[in-house]
């Protein structure tokens, strides 16, 4: 009973389908002694497995889609430091409303600057760039890679303007002697140095995200198959949230390697956030040549024709949203089928 239970569970989806395509393709990897291009060919019914061709190698695809989303988990870490380090910077920095009556800045609201040019650079992609390459006869739009190459390069500039900044505002403080700010109800000794300062790195990372968000979902849309692509986004979003977890990891082990000197304490003041900017720009830089490295084995694949519109290279017939493309070789009732609304 629980053996039919779980076979249901695995094959009744896509999620379950795919993970039990997996599982065969390295088990008879391991029983068999052929030699063949890729484990998941194991599971292919003319190799002795349960599944068709096209359905395993459009699986094969996904999952050579995935160590690319995955070099996105350093930048989303990037990202995340606008609801972090960048706010805690600005509580620090002078917010104005000195005066009786006077505004005073909101902290959180200097984002409102990301997300503006964010969308205007969507916008004017759309509606200018692509039309206008179309016009001149190139590709309607720039490589999906290469935005979200430039995007990343754009977040290193982010962080190390965010550490110009604080190398500015601590000068500031020394100099000065800074002055006691009243912020949510909370006292912050701050600099001089206005927070408009910030509006730079707001600006990168808001343009660097409208190309490595967007561009990153459009990939693993279109670059997926069918009956694949609401996994594959998935997964894609999943590693936007893993960023934000690793991010306050990632703190965690910055303050435990620099207790003797901490980069990161509660009082930025008596830190070096300058420094840790800086080391998470090193590690963008790093995670960006590592990104550069598999997407030429990407490219490089031979059963790829295209890595733009999504094209396949197969001999057979692509199956449509709706068909059965998984057909087990012995006669269960229950016929697989790679449908989120089919089970």
């Amino acid at each position: 009973m629980m053996k039919i239970l779980l076979e249901n569970i695995l094959t009744g989806n896509v999620l379950g389908t795919t993970l039990s395509m997996i599982w065969q393709g390295m088990v008879l990897k391991h029983r068999s002694t052929d030699k063949l291009p890729s484990w998941l060919d194991y599971a292919k019914s003319s190799n002795g497995g349960s599944y068709q061709c096209q359905a395993v190698d459009e699986v094969k695809m996904a999952v050579k889609s995935i160590p690319i989303m995955l070099t996105a988990v350093v930048y989303f870490i990037l990202f995340n430091q606008m609801q972090s380090t960048y706010l805690l910077q600005a509580e620090r920095m002078n917010l104005g409303g000195q005066e009786p009556g006077g505004f005073q800045i909101p902290a959180a609201s200097m984002q409102i600057f990301c997300w503006t040019i964010h969308s205007f650079t969507n916008a004017f992609q759309e509606l200018v760039i692509f039309p206008l390459l179309s016009r001149m006869g190139r590709r309607p739009s720039p490589g999906r890679f290469l935005r979200i190459g430039i995007g990343m390069v754009l977040g290193i500039a982010a962080q190390i303007a965010a550490a110009i900044v604080e190398i500015y505002r601590k000068e500031d403080l020394k100099e000065t002697g800074g002055f006691d700010q009243i912020v949510a109800g909370k006292v912050y000794h701050s600099a001089y140095l206005s927070v408009l300062y910030q509006v730079p790195q707001f600006l990168l990372m808001g343009v660097s995200s409208a190309l490595v968000v967007t561009a990153g979902l459009e990939y693993t849309y279109v670059q997926s198959p069918v009956v694949l692509r609401g996994l594959m986004q998935g997964i894609f979003l999943l590693i936007l949230g893993l960023g934000g977890l690793l991010a306050s990891a990632f703190v965690g082990i910055v303050q435990a390697i620099t207790v003797s000197d901490e980069w990161y304490p509660d009082e930025i003041n008596e830190g070096h956030i300058d420094y840790y900017l800086f080391l998470l720009a090193g590690l963008m830089g790093l995670d960006f040549c590592i990104y550069l490295v598999i997407v030429r084995l990407y490219k490089g694949s031979p059963s790829i024709t295209s890595i733009e519109d999504g094209s396949f290279n197969h001999t057979e017939r692509r199956p449509q949203e709706d068909e059965t493309v998984l057909m087990p070789q012995d006669k269960r009732t229950n016929v697989l089928k790679f449908s989120m609304g089919n089970s």
